[in-house]
């Protein structure tokens, strides 16, 4: 009877240890399978689109200096083109990716098959400044505001900020289209508009010409897309690899500029085209606390976007729903995969 106790102990002590190590394997492999979410990406040329040497796009800048690009097999190509000509490119497929604001849902609203995927930046952070004669944003009635292009952005915080202050945009305040961020600057500097909407580092240099600030715009807290990331509803159906490449390059961007101010402003420097350390300095400062610690696509930030688009020109944008504009799929995977939480993202 011992024998056959002592043999059966050994054999119930096997089995345990034998269960015990396929747990352990199992495991593993889950946790192994987690942490390699997204592939060799299928496309590994790409070419990334931003609207404006504004510091708002640090990130995007951040991972080609930093090769974070290159980190997740990439060969990125960054290109400086209008809110509205990114829009094209992405939908005519001359480019991957968009990483501006509101246009991709004109895009859409259009019938254009695209969708926004990712985003660090999903409220408006501009300031508006007036010429040296303006004291207050009220004053600027019956005058002539500089913007860049219609429905970027830029020209969304103008309207809602002038909103905010009790003046109609297009009746109380004539809008005027100058393109870039810079010729915005000139404009107010020249006399030809009253005020403009900057982004850092003009912002800056506005202060710095004795312009005079009207309005701090991300402080007001108005929800909408600033940088956010998007395709072609194509792109991410055959290119799922490359937009999680994409998406870790940027996540790993957004971790370094907060961590390493060095590197961001170097960053800001070159692209910025920005000589001086004090308004690089500057533009940094403003723009890194609004750096959001998530890539998912906010539904409220999309919703805020229809009730600013002209319902003359946009009248299917009433009913339009939210969650037919933007895939958060890719963000949730790395998400449940540990990825957010192993780059220090969370």
């Amino acid at each position: 009877m011992d024998s056959i106790s002592a043999s059966l102990q050994k054999n119930l002590g096997a089995t345990v240890f034998l269960v015990v190590g396929l747990l352990c394997l199992v495991g593993h492999s889950k946790s192994y399978a987690a942490s390699e979410v997204g592939g060799k990406p299928e496309k590994s040329d790409i070419i990334v689109t931003y609207a404006q040497p504004s510091a708002a796009f640090t990130a995007i800048w951040v991972a080609q200096e930093a090769g974070l690009y290159k980190k997740y097999g990439l060969n990125a190509k960054l290109q400086l083109l209008s809110p509205q000509v990114s829009a094209q490119a992405v939908v005519a497929e001359e480019a991957d990716f968009y990483t501006d604001g509101p246009d991709l849902i004109n895009a859409r609203l259009r019938g254009g098959r695209v969708k926004y995927f990712g985003g660090t930046m999903q409220q408006l952070v501009f300031q508006m400044w007036g010429a040296k004669e303006i004291a207050e944003i009220k004053q600027l009635k019956g005058k002539i505001v500089a913007a860049s292009t219609p429905r970027a952005a830029l020209d969304t915080a103008t309207r809602e900020a002038l909103k905010k202050y009790g003046l109609t945009p297009d009746r109380d305040v004539k809008i005027l289209y100058v393109q870039t961020v810079p010729a915005i600057l000139s404009s107010i500097i020249s006399g030809k508009t009253s005020a403009g909407t900057l982004s850092a580092p003009n912002t800056l240099k506005a202060r710095d010409a004795g312009l005079t600030l009207l309005a701090d715009i991300g402080k007001l807290n108005i929800p909408g897309l600033q940088v956010t990331y998007g395709t072609t509803e194509k792109y991410l159906k055959n290119n799922p690899n490359t937009i999680y490449a994409f998406l870790k390059a940027m996540a790993e961007a957004v971790v370094l500029s907060k961590k390493d101010p060095a590197t961001a402003k170097k960053a800001i420097a070159k692209y910025g085209q920005i000589t001086d350390a004090a308004m690089v300095d500057g533009s940094y400062d403003y723009f890194v606390p609004y750096f959001t610690m998530t890539l998912a696509v906010s539904a409220e930030a999309i919703q805020a976007q229809f009730g600013y688009l002209d319902e003359k020109e946009f009248p299917q944008a009433k009913n339009a729903n939210p969650r037919d504009f933007f895939d958060n799929s890719f963000v949730d995977s790395l998400e449940k995969s540990g990825f957010f939480q192993r780059i220090g993202m969370r």
